[in-house]
């Protein structure tokens, strides 16, 4: 068997990129600034980051166990996004192992880490060696016990037999291998053809909620109060709400409402996790205190 390198996993976390860039609720991925990568870095934290996805945030942000991790992720030099862009993008190459985590975590590639996708390639690895296994079993013929019921060239056949088994399973796996080349291929062109073709749908914010929009009679842009993204259907249930004393904000002890301000820095409340439409920042989950500041007064 080949052994998985350091490489094939690089480059499937490339493949998943271009998978996630229309899979995205945020559409950060679509055309990433450094800015967007450190607000997704914020919204992964915010959905529960894993303990090793934890460790390595930690070690690419330089925040030690007894820090607050959120606090160090906002005030990041977010110039050192620049070169995960350039990787994802395969502009440049990367080997900082760190930065190619935390590349696998923002476009939620799993399995990861590399020992994780190492260990999982091994054990599919060892799934092929048993089918083999069994192949060469299930073609062995009856042979008696008796030295005298041995044909030389009975013998010689079954050899042949295995020989052709192990043959026909090398050539099942190489169409795998191919037909996972192939669909990703594929994924990758629909990317590319999604991003192309002018007759896509779009959407734009109208004041409390994205409406889907024509692409063909509109621009697309970001920074702006009239920004056009690409449509995300998972984004036309995002709402702006009015929020009072009467409002639930909890549910099983989870917050089910997200605070941000607006330019001029008024509290805008949301139905989902995200970014403020307008200003680009990472919505938070309300909290007692500015229910309290800010709701109930």
């Amino acid at each position: 068997m080949n052994k998985i390198t350091f490489e094939e996993y690089k480059n499937s976390i490339r493949i998943k990129y271009e998978v996630s860039k229309i899979e995205e609720v945020s559409g950060i991925l679509l055309n990433p600034t450094p800015a967007q990568l450190r607000n997704l870095c914020l919204m992964r934290l915010d959905n529960c980051l894993t303990k090793t996805d934890s460790s390595v945030f930690r070690m690419f942000f330089n925040v030690k166990e007894e820090e607050q991790l959120r606090k160090e992720i906002e005030n990041f030099d977010i110039g050192k996004f620049k070169p995960i862009i350039s990787f994802l993008k395969e502009e440049k190459d990367l080997d900082n192992v760190t930065r190619i985590e935390v590349a696998a975590i923002l476009v939620d590639f799993n399995p990861r880490p590399y020992n994780k996708y190492l260990l999982n390639g091994k054990i599919i690895e060892r799934s092929i060696e048993r089918s083999i296994e069994r192949s060469i079993l299930d073609v062995t013929p009856l042979v008696e016990e008796k030295e005298a019921d041995l044909d030389y060239f009975s013998e010689e056949k079954w050899v042949k037999k295995v020989i052709e088994t192990k043959n026909n399973d090398g050539i099942k796996k190489k169409i795998v291998m191919i037909l996972s080349v192939f669909l990703s291929l594929f994924f990758m062109g629909y990317t590319v053809k999604s991003m192309i073709f002018p007759e896509r749908e779009c959407m734009k914010w109208d004041g409390d909620h994205y409406e889907a929009v024509d692409c063909k009679n509109e621009r697309l842009g970001t920074g702006n109060l009239t920004s056009v993204l690409v449509l995300n259907e998972d984004l036309l249930s995002f709402k702006k709400i009015e929020v009072n004393t009467y409002t639930i904000f909890f549910k099983k002890g989870k917050p089910i409402v997200w605070y941000g301000k607006s330019f001029g820095g008024k509290y805008e409340y949301f139905n989902q996790p995200g970014l403020h439409p307008e200003t680009e920042k990472t919505l938070k989950p309300i909290s007692e205190y500015i229910i309290k500041k800010y709701i109930n007064r």
